[in-house]
Formats: C-alpha cells, structure tokens, sequence
C-alpha cells in the first residue's frame, strides 16, 4: 500500500486517466446543470 502512494509516476497517471474520462462530460454536465438550475 505504502509503494503506490510513494510512487508519484502512478499517481499521477491515474488522475490522467480520470481526467481524460471526465473533460468530455464537463460541457454536457454544465448544459445539464444549467437546465435543471432553471
């Protein structure tokens, strides 16, 4: 458990990955927001 914490190589290809998953859905989440917020 302590190694993948301290391996900063993964950690921060990991938050690359859910990044890369999650910028497509930021405009269709916003339109959603704003939709719904009326």
């Amino acid at each position: 458990m302590d190694t993948n914490f301290k391996d900063p190589f993964n950690f921060a290809y990991f938050l690359g990955m859910i990044a890369v998953l999650l910028i497509p859905t930021l405009p269709a989440t916003l339109t959603w927001i704003g939709m719904l917020s009326r």
